[in-house]
């Protein structure tokens, strides 16, 4: 899905033909901008929250180290090292990824780079563009003040995300009876 594609639709549930007519252009200002960084804001927001985003890269180990900068994205979390077909253990250490081969397959998560108006989403499969759309309009709405409307859009975004089975159910604490 495109970034263009995204913020239309999401123009479209607000309602607004300016915000539409804007985003028409190969560069974006003032309101269109505003809607964009929201876009980015909801990528990221899908990729370390709900639906993390993956790569498996196959990576030199220097003297038992992996630095991060020879990573092609920059990792938020390492999932797994593998030499051959067999799971190596490895730790992660603020310097790069610790472990005890030479060559390795390196899974990983990342979060997305900002877009621009003519950018390609890193998300797919269950994550839509309606779906994407959705979270945009409530961000948007709560950025310009609309708070009231930017509920509405917020609880159609969730039921959207529960819908497509990614969203995660935040931890709670059974409360305590004292007696």
């Amino acid at each position: 899905m495109t970034v263009r594609e995204v913020l239309l639709l999401s123009a479209s549930f607000l309602d607004d033909k300016e915000l539409a007519a804007a985003l028409s252009g190969s560069s974006v200002t003032g309101e269109a901008e505003t809607l964009l960084n929201c876009f980015n804001v909801i990528e990221n927001e899908i990729a370390l929250d709900d639906y993390p985003l993956k790569m498996t890269e196959t990576l030199s180990f220097e003297n038992g180290l992996l630095p991060y900068p020879k990573f092609a994205k920059t990792p938020i979390d390492v999932l797994s090292v593998k030499s051959g077909d067999v799971r190596v253990h490895f730790t992660l250490t603020p310097a790069g990824v610790r472990c005890d081969c030479a060559e390795g397959e390196v899974t990983y998560t990342y979060a997305p780079t900002a877009k621009t108006i003519s950018g390609t989403s890193e998300h797919g499969g269950k994550i839509s563009a309606r779906l994407m759309a959705l979270g945009v309009a409530s961000e948007y709405c709560f950025v310009k003040g609309r708070t009231d409307e930017g509920k509405i859009w917020g609880v159609k975004y969730r039921e959207a995300l529960k819908s497509a089975g990614i969203l995660r159910h935040p931890l709670c604490v059974r409360s305590r009876r004292w007696a």
